[in-house]
């Protein structure tokens, strides 16, 4: 019994080394959460910290969690949930037609399009850039922004909001433009009080201030400033 009880013992001490090193090995591609998304799938594991060994169907599902604060001492406000593009999810085929969002902006937006063989991608086209007036052929030059930026969204309510109704946002046609790449870029998180496009003004500030009334979402002294001169420009 006693060399059975040794063999247990050590076999468990085996097993534990084992598990020991299977989480160091995450070691490298954790967040300051302690979790990554396994590659292999959309799930986010959790190795290391307060959330270690918790398993969630995605990130953006895990990020809520934490904000609520379920397992911390002090549970923090959803309101103050730091920004991370994960938690607005990505494009969606709402239709389910196989076209998911990007590709459709890119077929409204389109002067001419061709789709691949299954009907679900854009191979080419034309477009005119909202921002710079400037035609392109090739979908790989555009990038669909949101006018009002997710971030911009973010901190204006939409971090106290549930994760289905974050994700409506971030998929919502009235919000998105399929805009040169380069300009997108330039553009980033920032509103008409820091930036304004080149071409179609009155447009833009038009889309900003509708999306902003649709989703109820605030709008700052310095913002609001920015919006009122551009508005009076446009009348």
């Amino acid at each position: 019994m006693k060399c059975r009880r040794t063999r247990a013992v050590i076999g468990l001490g085996l097993l534990l080394l084992g598990v020991s090193s299977g989480l160091s090995a995450h070691g490298g591609g954790l967040d300051t959460h302690g979790c990554h998304r396994e590659s292999s799938a959309s799930e986010y594991h959790c190795h290391r910290g307060d959330f270690a060994g918790m398993v969630f169907e995605s990130k953006e599902a895990g990020l809520e969690y934490f904000a609520r604060g379920e397992e911390l001492e002090s549970p923090r406000d959803a309101g103050s949930l730091p920004y991370d593009r994960d938690l607005y999810g990505g494009w969606i085929d709402e239709d389910g037609d196989c076209q998911d969002t990007r590709q459709e902006v890119l077929i409204v937006q389109a002067i001419e399009v061709e789709l691949d063989a299954t009907g679900c991608r854009v191979v080419r086209g034309v477009w005119i850039g909202p921002y710079t007036g400037e035609r392109f052929t090739d979908p790989s030059d555009l990038h669909i922004d949101h006018v009002v930026p997710l971030k911009e969204a973010h901190e204006s309510g939409a971090a106290a909001w549930p994760s289905r109704q974050r994700r409506r946002l971030a998929n919502d046609m009235d919000n998105l433009l399929a805009v040169d790449a380069s300009e997108n870029m330039r553009k980033g998180a920032r509103g008409p009080e820091d930036w304004v496009p080149d071409v179609g003004l009155c447009s833009f500030i038009s889309r900003w201030n509708a999306v902003k009334r649709k989703w109820e979402l605030a709008i700052d002294r310095r913002e609001r400033a920015a919006i009122d001169r551009l508005n009076e420009v446009c009348r």
